[in-house]
């Protein structure tokens, strides 16, 4: 998590508490939640694909499997080559 401190006009300030307070928040939980809107605007730019019946029944059996203890972790990729 990162921490950021932003300055601003007082009037810029003034419109901020104002906004904030039509919905009940602080100056600072409203930043948040425009930043965030920001954020999730910008995710929604890529794209996303549906799995298919056979990739998802791989991963949910995978899931069980490493729940189960079965898997184990590999130190570098030419542990695959195993």
């Amino acid at each position: 998590m990162s921490k950021v401190q932003l300055t601003f006009t007082s009037e810029e300030t003034n419109i901020l508490a104002s906004k904030a307070a039509q919905l009940g928040y602080s100056v600072t939980k409203y930043v948040k939640l425009l930043v965030g809107r920001e954020v999730l605007h910008e995710l929604e730019k890529y794209p996303t694909y549906q799995l298919s019946k056979k990739a998802t029944i791989k991963i949910d059996k995978a899931h069980k499997d490493h729940l189960k203890g079965k898997t184990i972790p590999l130190k570098s990729t030419s542990d695959l080559d195993k």
